[in-house]
């Protein structure tokens, strides 16, 4: 029986739709975990999630479709790091409302799609708090 050793997924953080003053501090708070980051453009829509993170198995579909929001997503980083990351963020002031951790369940999902999913996620999120027609929350 031979032994196999993964190959450990490389820290990073990949955004679309991110300004420069946003990229410059993600990419800082990722260098502090010994990550990277990478801006993907905004028509990676189309693109697995696994690939625009760099996961090995995976290539590029040349599917394009255009991403409209700001979007951050993590690869690599344990539950630790990742709520520290998401800290220090919020601490520097880089406000990105639509961000995520890749999975085994989203890995194979486009762009397009996890965006979509965590738009709808985080609208249902903030009118929560908000009071319906008849006073109730």
């Amino acid at each position: 029986m031979k032994a196999r050793i993964n190959s450990p997924i490389q820290k990073c953080a990949v955004g679309v739709n991110i300004p420069k003053e946003k990229a410059d501090i993600v990419s800082g708070v990722m260098a502090a975990f010994n990550g990277s980051f990478k801006l993907a453009g905004s028509d990676c829509g189309g693109e697995k999630i696994g690939f625009v993170c760099g996961l090995s198995g995976y290539i590029e579909s040349g599917a394009k479709a255009e991403v409209s929001e700001e979007l951050l997503i993590f690869s690599g980083l344990d539950g630790k790091e990742l709520s520290k990351a998401v800290t220090m963020l919020r601490e520097k002031g880089c406000d990105i409302p639509l961000k995520a951790i890749v999975t085994p369940h989203n890995r194979d999902w486009t762009v397009s799609a996890l965006a979509s999913e965590l738009a709808k996620e985080h609208e249902y999120m903030t009118s929560r708090g908000k009071s319906d027609s008849n006073g109730k929350k």
